[in-house]
């Protein structure tokens, strides 16, 4: 079902680009500066959200480290 979906989007998307006619349309210098605003922006979203996983990565592989750490105190006496 899925793979029909995906097949149907793609062949949707392909006539459309078929049939479309050449657009007259005009860019001025604040769409460039919109563009620019929304890439930086999603890059610092990106960034934010790296930093937020990576903290809890890293918190997986420290929790780990303090049992074991544990376990080997209790083995000593």
């Amino acid at each position: 079902m899925i793979k029909f979906r995906i097949t149907l989007l793609i062949s949707a998307t392909g006539a459309c680009l078929i049939v479309a006619s050449p657009a007259q349309a005009y860019l001025d210098p604040g769409t460039g500066s919109m563009l620019l605003q929304l890439a930086l922006g999603g890059i610092a979203g990106l960034l934010v959200i790296g930093k937020l996983y990576w903290a809890r990565f890293v918190g997986l592989f420290r929790q780990e480290s303090t049992d074991t750490a544990d376990l080997e105190q209790e083995d000593e006496e």
